[in-house]
């Protein structure tokens, strides 16, 4: 049955982390919100990468969402490994905002956190469970959605809907959003689940750690909630393609096959089923219409290689909230709005786009030169790697401190390059010195000669 009409100035739909924080801004400043998800809270989403720096963390305490619940039981992971191909790296996160640590979350105890805050907040209903069938539409403008709730189909009118509703967006497919930007020429696909039992990497504490072997294949560990890691294997779409429904046995073959990974698993249980999507998207979706916008995975998406995607979800809310502030308090119309969100949003993220793209590229879907495969070219890759100045630049590509077209400039790579063959001179000069005996001894030696 069909129910008469209900009013707010806001839908959004979706309960995640662009349209949980997207929720609680606009509550915060007043407007009656209401915020559906189809999901029962707290759920897992679809693939996802975990991990979240304190960038995001930061734009978390604007809303005051609080760090202990939804990081609760949750170890900060301060450093990142690499293991592999002789070339094995640690990169230290570089302190921001008050915090130089990560953490690889439980997807749903952040998002359920997110959503239980965004409900809390004055003037936001929040319906788990509750779908979008439609958008209402008025002289060619959206005025509110028809929602499936408890059983009922309910009419809600709104002056804004709102498309949080991730990378298959029902919001953006019903109102014709265009696609831009669309990149479909390295796709990949990612398969991950939790584990409990997990060996340590070593004895230095939490890390999130990639084994990469150059096949077209990358994995990745990393500590996580409740005494379990995160493992999961990304790569090239044409190469990680099970059989259908063999998706579980197909993955745990593929742990197998990296033999440093696998002996961490030797006496570890898997506790979560295998997730994952295949052939993951990249692109931006124009930002929106008369009477409707989208916000997060829906406005735009991205590979997960280098973990960002939460963090663009709550920095693209963050926008989000501020245009529609601005149009409410008619200081811009709801088209100027909407370019001024769609122009602040690009400027943050397509830098990093498109260095995600290129790490695709470069470290999925393209062979080694045949010098780089020499001893040489592996040293050359080694001084890059361990480079601290390098290592820095990435740290604080991560933490969103610098752009992704200002990190490793020609200057800073030729440093590296100027600086290994040096810290390859005093590493040889330490280890002659810790192998000479002592001086008494050497004493001892030649007076018995």
């Amino acid at each position: 049955m069909t129910t008469g009409m209900l009013e707010f100035d806001v839908i959004i739909v979706g309960g995640r982390a662009a349209g949980a924080t997207l929720a609680a801004r606009l509550g915060q400043m007043g407007l009656r919100i209401l915020l559906i998800e189809r999901a029962r809270m707290p759920s897992p989403p679809g693939a996802s990468c975990p991990i979240i720096y304190a960038s995001t963390m930061a734009l978390l305490d604007e809303i005051g969402a609080d760090e202990a619940d939804y990081a609760r039981n949750t170890p900060p992971i301060r450093r990142m490994v690499n293991v592999g191909q002789g070339m094995n790296a640690v990169l230290r996160i570089p302190e921001v905002h008050g915090r130089d640590y990560a953490y690889a979350i439980d997807r749903a105890r952040f998002d359920g956190a997110l959503w239980a805050h965004a409900a809390r907040q004055p003037g936001v209903t929040a319906w788990d469970g509750a779908s979008l069938i439609d958008l209402l539409w008025h002289d060619g403008a959206v005025v509110g959605a028809l929602i499936q709730h408890e059983g009922e189909r309910k009419s809600i009118g709104a002056e804004l809907v709102i498309g949080a509703d991730g990378r298959f967006s029902t919001v953006a497919r019903k109102a014709g959003a265009e696609e831009r930007d669309a990149h479909e020429d390295h796709p990949t696909t990612l398969y991950y689940a939790y584990w409990r039992g997990v060996a340590p990497l070593d004895a230095d504490g939490p890390a999130a750690v990639a084994y990469g072997e150059g096949d077209g294949c990358g994995y990745l560990v990393m500590d996580s909630a409740d005494d379990t890691h995160a493992v999961a294997i990304e790569g090239r779409a044409d190469l990680l393609d099970p059989p259908a429904g063999k998706i579980e046995p197909y993955y745990l073959d593929l742990l197998r096959r990296n033999t440093a990974l696998w002996s961490r698993l030797q006496r570890a249980e898997r506790v979560t089923e295998v997730r994952g999507m295949r052939k993951v998207g990249n692109l931006y979706r124009s930002s929106g219409g008369p009477g409707w916008a989208l916000v997060g995975d829906a406005y735009h998406q991205k590979d997960p290689i280098d973990g960002q995607g939460i963090y663009d979800a709550v920095y693209t809310a963050k926008l989000l909230a501020q245009a529609i502030a601005d149009w409410r308090a008619g200081d811009r119309s709801w088209a100027q709005a909407l370019a001024w969100y769609d122009a602040a949003a690009r400027a943050e993220t397509f830098p990093m786009y498109r260095s995600t793209l290129e790490r695709v590229r470069a470290s999925l879907y393209s062979s080694s030169p045949e010098w780089l495969n020499g001893t040489a070219g592996r040293t050359i890759a080694r001084w890059i790697l361990q480079d601290r100045v390098c290592q820095e630049q990435i740290g604080m590509l991560l933490t969103r401190q610098v752009p992704a077209d200002r990190v490793m400039s020609a200057p800073v790579v030729l440093g590296a390059l100027l600086r290994g063959p040096l810290r390859d001179l005093s590493d040889l000069l330490d280890r002659q010195l810790r192998e000479m005996p002592p001086a008494g001894a050497q004493r001892s030696t030649l007076e018995r000669r």
